[in-house]
């Protein structure tokens, strides 16, 4: 007999300087939305389960959101998993923590002020989205993706000054759409992975690649110069400047304009 249990999620801003939201989850479906309120958190957690409750604590600044881990409920995630419906405020800037296991993944984090993004995908999948340009200066994002399937829009909208990738045998979808706001740099190191990376033909981006015993297929858009990949923007001396470093050891790498 399905059993069900939906716990309100409601995580007030707290007083100290510096927050750092920190998001802990295993089996289940998670899906991440700006919030229209002034309240940091609000959302639910429903669990059918009933074996994988959420676990909400603060200290200081940092508040973590996570899901108990049970892995005697783990064929029972198999009818209908436990599913997080999260709404992130944009009163106050904010570090992001994400650490997923084998989960359904869902994130617009568009127009919200995360000062640094962190990710740390398993074996599930993730969609990311900046669908509005982040009002806040990001320091860095950092992915570190296992398997599985991870695919990112609208980058340039997160306002970011460094990102790093580093991969195992996922696949991954990079879409820096959006308008670069300042100079940024991404370094892309993986293995048997499958890497794509779109960049709108209106963006100053220079790409390097390194690309051992893996495929690169470069598409129309791209001019090759001092031994990097140049869009029309990039060659025409246009700034802020988007640069890509990009090392696939076995799988393959392919670059496109949009």
């Amino acid at each position: 007999m399905e059993t069900k249990d939906v716990t309100t999620i409601n995580v007030a801003y707290p007083e100290a300087d510096d927050l750092h939201l920190r998001i802990d989850v295993g089996a289940c479906r998670l899906n991440i939305a700006p919030g229209d309120g002034e309240t940091w958190v609000t959302g639910t957690y429903d669990d059918p389960t009933g074996k994988l409750p959420v676990r909400i604590s603060q200290e200081g600044g940092i508040v973590r959101i996570s899901q108990e881990r049970d892995w005697t409920a783990f064929f029972d995630v198999f009818g209908r998993p436990p599913t997080f419906d999260l709404a992130l405020g944009a009163g106050r800037p904010f570090a992001l923590t994400l650490e997923t296991g084998a989960s359904e993944n869902r994130l617009d984090l568009g127009g919200l002020p995360i000062s640094r993004l962190e990710l740390k995908v398993g074996a599930g999948k993730i969609e990311i989205d900046f669908s509005a340009p982040n009002p806040q200066e990001m320091s860095l994002i950092s992915l570190t993706g296992g398997a599985g399937g991870i695919e990112i829009c609208n980058l340039a909208s997160a306002n970011f000054a460094e990102m790093s990738v580093d991969g195992g045998a996922a696949g991954f979808e990079f879409d820096f759409g959006g308008a670069l706001q300042r100079d940024a740099h991404v370094k892309i190191s993986t293995g048997v992975s499958s890497v794509v990376v779109q960049v709108p033909a209106a963006t100053t981006a220079k790409i390097s690649t390194e690309s051992v015993l893996g495929d690169l297929s470069i598409g129309d858009g791209f001019m090759k110069k001092e031994g990097s990949f140049w869009t029309e923007a990039a060659l025409a001396g246009n700034a802020p400047v988007l640069t890509i470093q990009a090392s696939v050891s076995l799988g393959s790498l392919h670059l496109r304009t949009t």
